[in-house]
């Protein structure tokens, strides 16, 4: 009975979620939301999807493959918010939310292990490279 019940709770979230058309996010709406995004939300989020990872990947002058950050949407939400590396929680569908969520999630993508060493580096040779105007005296 047990796994019944659990096979029916997935099938009723799965038919409560939408997806991207390549699968990079979901849209899931909170049992308090009775709500989901229409055809025309949907391609626009899939084009600030695309927009969002674009300006993050060319602000990191990256050229070597796309950003592709995968994550649900919950809508419903008490906040709104980015939360870990794989949710944006909305109290309704905003799509300047959306995009800035994008964008956060994608920048966390971008900030690889050697990414972080180096923009560390970096600002280590720039305060070493800064001087005191009192001190060239």
């Amino acid at each position: 009975m047990l796994k019944l019940m659990f096979t029916l709770f997935l099938l009723a979230s799965a038919a409560l979620a939408q997806s991207s058309s390549d699968g990079s996010f979901s849209v899931q709406h909170s049992k308090h939301a009775n709500f989901s995004l229409s055809p025309a939300q949907m391609r626009d989020a899939e084009s600030l999807y695309q927009s969002a990872c674009a300006v993050v990947q060319h602000d990191f002058h990256s050229s070597a493959g796309g950003l592709h950050p995968h994550f649900t949407v919950i809508i419903g939400a008490d906040s709104n918010a980015v939360h870990g590396k794989g949710e944006i929680w909305m109290k309704k569908w905003n799509s300047l939310l959306f995009a800035q969520g994008v964008v956060v999630l994608a920048y966390y993508e971008a900030l690889t292990a050697d990414v972080i060493t180096q923009l560390g580096n970096r600002a280590v040779r720039y305060s070493n490279a800064s001087v005191d105007v009192a001190d060239l005296k």
